[in-house]
């Protein structure tokens, strides 16, 4: 019970936002794979043709990213060291998911109507919550 009150309250905020920022990667995760054929075809043309082509892998990454990012976020919560590598873990996905989009074709016009907003954060949040967690094990706060 010591060791929980000497843990800063900043570590616990950032613990509860990975859970909650990765908890939403599971959501969108789960809505894209589960997404019926009429929500497809609401989708814009552009998107529908970039889901149709998207490689097995891209998809593969896309589930290891949001699953050892979230469970990642849990063991952060918990105070556990494998935060740390799931979180590295959860980094790399993205960086291989997210370099589909440079491979594929397409994804340019895609971008320009969507923007580059959230593959930034995304790639932002993932490289910020194993940054995070690397400091947290060095400074003793994880074990």
């Amino acid at each position: 019970m010591d060791n929980i009150q000497k843990t800063p309250v900043w570590f616990w905020a950032v613990a509860v936002v990975a859970v909650l920022w990765n908890a939403i990667g599971l959501l969108a995760y789960f809505q894209q794979i589960m997404m019926s054929a009429e929500q497809f075809a609401a989708l814009p043309q552009v998107e529908q043709d970039l889901m149709s082509m998207q490689p097995f892998w891209v998809t593969a990454a896309f589930a290891i990213a949001v699953f050892s990012g979230f469970a990642a976020a849990l063991a952060l919560l918990l105070r556990k060291r494998i935060a740390v590598r799931l979180f590295l873990l959860s980094l790399l996905a993205v960086l291989v998911q997210f370099s589909s989009h440079f491979i594929l074709d397409g994804y340019s016009e895609f971008v320009a109507g969507q923007g580059w907003t959230m593959p930034i954060l995304i790639l932002a949040c993932a490289a910020g919550f194993a940054l995070f967690s690397l400091r947290a094990e060095k400074n003793g706060l994880l074990r």
